[in-house]
């Protein structure tokens, strides 16, 4: 049953569950049995934006709380969640269809590679791995997703899933299928295409020489470390912690801006999770999870981006020349084993048909083929081994996490279980202390084993981190350390990690350049490579810090405060403008016109105008001018004008810088470029007189939320990535996210943060726009952490809830 109350009353004396165990101790006045005891119970307050304040006694009943008012929220999104880590998608929606995210693959691979990974056993281990209390969460968060189901029915659901035949209850199962989907986010997900489309070659097929790891036409593939620099990127996150010695009370100021996409799996969710004396934690977890992935509590506040160490292993096998399904393993012949996955596709008529798929399993992962990369032929293979199939810690990690009492708990916890697959971690405390820690599932490859075992055609791509092993012979398999939770994978205490008392950051770079001051270097290629270029996220954040920090950036004092953290992030200043501006100017002066590339002749005189008005930021109120500007950065990036000043590791932060322009054919290309851009901008329908607002929006029913932010590409530390949108302009599809900002002082956490794309799914919800709003307008959420700060939120509301255990009394 559910028990609504106004958002007057007072707040429970007694907990819910206590309450219910004393009334069913005691019978009715007339002699019966007095109705069972709920096995869940749990108390769910909301203030503002929806936010849910999750109370329970134990972890069944929290784990209840949380399934029930994500549901509430997000019930088609979880439902069809459901279906994908099942393997159903072509079930219901089709084979070609693809899932809310550019990046996902076609229904029927998708299928086929969840099949695998999500068979029985694979599930059974996971949930045999898991510690009790963490059962106990899962197993009550299932029943209050359920109860929800029950209680709204099919046809009382968001128009989104109403009587969709692939919404069903939920199982323990399903969870342990969904926290391995997040798994394989790091490394097999990536891969799909490649390993459905792998396939033993015919008998008296020729053997091409395998290609070096950049040989793949249209672009990096996915052994190339360009493609998951591009990655980390894109989808990736800013972390800022800073200590005693950098803020204004000398307590502990964080900074969380994850990045990701704004439809699909991946976004995030607001929720407040308390178990009175055991846990008391804030902030946002990933859809479906259980706990908090990125919050505070009183003691210490954290958060996390997409690390660059790889968590897969490439394996070359050397086929036995009789049998291209045989492989050689240290002069001896060993078969691979065939594993036939089927799946039903839903065909146009709405019947299903099935359809099979043969995936070659080996002692090093399943075979893949890359077309241009790595073939399979009748001389060699090749395999992925994903480290994340054999993590079953995740939910243990992040609980730990959301109890750590300082940045050393938080360390401790994370070197014991090392359970986070593909994100490190930053991190404050209310002492002033502050931690990176890049501490993942990561194989462990040491730089002898990568020096012995990598073929000379794939020694650049292992120079970046991607690694492509002999596996002819066993001593170049991941090794075993005594000291890891886990076969293959590297001990926590021997990765990355940077305690300072001023700062640490991470903008998707590798860990070298934390703090400047104490570079971290001289790890394996595959956990962290050092002297290599940064991304402008990365200059930009740190060029900021030892800005603020040396008191050179025109502010008063030499510590930082939470607003001028925050500032840091919403400057929204185009990092590369400063770098190529001054040199673009130069090619508007002199000739007023250009020819493109089309042969036309463009008058540049109203774009260099507009470009030289433009404040070099991508704010609601930008000029057209950052229009301009990124257009010729798309045209000329990589070209022979890039760059004057060549990336000097003595200099990271101030180098690459400057093109070369300093001949005519220079000048002839940035003005082509130019001219290019003004044509770009006609046809975009983008006058001379629009602001970046009237371009980039979000649309929530047919209203357009303007957003500021823009790509990575341009060295923006607050990424938002749109795409053309129907009318006009552009919508946003991925970026920030989830933002938060963290100070202690001597009253705890004064946390404040925004949900991008709001809590709902719904268009019929109230939270489907609200915190979008506040994104478009800078406008931070101050969160109510206390019981106190709670209650006196003017938009509180309250209901419990519990669940019988059927069938007793």
């Amino acid at each position: 049953m559910t028990l609504h109350s106004p958002s007057s009353s007072p707040l429970l004396r007694a907990s819910t569950a206590a309450i219910l165990l004393a009334l069913a101790a005691c019978g009715d006045k007339d002699g019966t049995p007095a109705e069972a005891a709920p096995k869940y119970a749990a108390e769910i307050r909301r203030t503002a934006y929806g936010i849910p304040h999750i109370k329970a006694d134990d972890d069944g009943g929290l784990g209840y709380g949380i399934g029930y008012a994500y549901a509430q929220d997000n019930v088609c999104l979880l439902a069809e969640r459901i279906v994908t880590a099942n393997g159903e998608r072509a079930k219901y929606f089709g084979a070609q269809a693809r899932g809310a995210t550019e990046d996902t693959a076609p229904n029927l691979a998708s299928d086929f590679f969840y099949r695998l990974i999500n068979e029985a056993d694979a599930v059974a281990t996971a949930w045999q791995q898991q510690p009790a209390p963490m059962r106990a969460l899962v197993e009550g968060y299932v029943a209050g997703y359920n109860q929800y189901l029950d209680e709204r029915g099919k046809d009382g659901l968001p128009d989104a899933c109403k009587n969709a035949p692939w919404v069903r209850s939920m199982t323990s199962a399903d969870m342990m299928k969904i926290v391995r989907r997040y798994a394989a986010e790091g490394a097999g997900s990536r891969f799909i295409e490649a390993l459905v489309a792998a396939a033993p070659p015919a008998m008296g097929a020729p053997a091409p020489a395998a290609r070096a790891a950049g040989a793949r036409r249209g672009g990096p593939g996915l052994i190339d470390p360009q493609y998951w620099q591009q990655r980390h990127a894109r989808t990736g996150s800013n972390g800022v912690a800073l200590g005693k010695d950098a803020t204004e009370n000398g307590q502990g100021l964080l900074l969380a801006n994850p990045h990701n996409w704004w439809n699909g799996d991946l976004r995030f969710y607001q929720l407040h999770l308390t178990i009175p004396g055991k846990l008391d934690v804030m902030g946002a977890s990933l859809g479906g999870m259980p706990m908090v992935s990125i919050g505070f509590n009183k003691d210490v506040a954290w958060t996390h981006t997409n690390n660059t160490s790889s968590h897969f292993t490439v394996h070359q096998l050397q086929l036995d020349p009789r049998d291209p399904t045989s492989y050689m393993v240290d002069g001896k012949s060993q078969p691979m084993t065939r594993k036939r996955i089927e799946v039903e596709v839903r065909q146009p008529d709405g019947s299903l048909a099935t359809r099979s798929h043969d995936f070659y399993q080996t002692e090093v992962g399943v075979v893949m083929r890359l077309p241009d990369q790595l073939e399979w032929n009748r001389k060699v293979a090749y395999t992925l081994l994903d480290a994340n199939m054999g993590n079953h810690r995740m939910l243990e990690q992040w609980r730990a996490m959301n109890s750590a009492r300082s940045v050393n708990e938080l360390r401790d916890g994370i070197d014991r279980i090392v359970g986070l697959p593909w994100v490190g971690t930053i991190a404050a405390d209310k002492e002033g202390k502050t931690m990176y820690l890049d501490v993942t599932v990561v194989p462990n490859v040491p730089l002898a084993k990568e020096k012995a075992c990598v073929p000379e055609a794939f020694r650049e791509a292992a120079a970046g981190g991607v690694l492509v092993l002999d596996a002819s012979t066993s001593a170049c398999r991941p090794g075993n350390d005594p000291g890891a939770p886990q076969s293959g994978i590297f001990a926590g205490a021997s990765l990355p990690r940077l305690e300072r008392d001023d700062f640490v950051q991470n903008s998707n770079d590798s860990a070298w350049l934390t703090n400047p001051a104490a570079p971290l270097t001289g790890f394996p290629s595959i956990v962290s490579v050092d002297a290599q270029e940064q991304s402008g996220r990365t200059r930009i954040g740190i060029a900021q810090l030892q800005a603020r920090l040396a008191g050179t950036d025109g502010q008063p004092g030499r510590r930082m405060s939470m607003p001028q953290l925050q500032g840091l992030l919403f400057s929204n200043r185009v990092y590369y403008a400063g770098q190529i501006m001054d040199d673009v100017l130069r090619a508007c002066d002199g000739e007023r016109q250009a020819r493109a590339a089309n042969g036309a002749m463009v008058d540049l005189a109203p774009a260099c105008a507009r470009l030289r008005a433009w404040d070099r930021t991508a704010n609601l109120e930008t000029n057209i001018g950052f229009g301009y500007f990124a257009s010729v950065w798309d045209q000329l990036y990589g070209s022979p004008l890039f760059w004057a000043v060549p990336f000097n590791a003595a200099d990271p932060v101030g180098t690459p810088r400057g093109l070369r322009v300093d001949d005519a054919d220079g000048v002839h290309a940035l003005r082509t470029a130019l001219a290019n851009a003004v044509l770009e901008m006609e046809a975009n329908g983008w006058g001379l007189n629009s602001t970046w607002g009237d371009i980039q929006h979000t649309e929530r029913n047919g209203k357009r939320i303007p957003i500021h932010g823009g790509r990575y590409q341009y060295g923006i530390y607050n990424v938002i990535a749109s795409e053309p949108a129907k009318g006009g302009g552009r919508e946003v599809t991925e970026g920030g996210s989830y933002v938060q900002t963290v100070m202690f002082d001597r009253n705890g956490p004064q946390a404040q943060a925004m949900l991008a794309y709001s809590q709902s799914v719904d268009p019929a919800s109230p939270h489907y726009a609200d915190q979008s709003e506040l994104y478009s307008r800078k406008a931070w959420h101050t969160l109510p952490f206390t019981d106190a700060q709670i209650a006196a939120d003017p938009k509180v509301s309250r209901i419990a809830i519990s669940h019988k255990v059927k069938g007793t009394q």
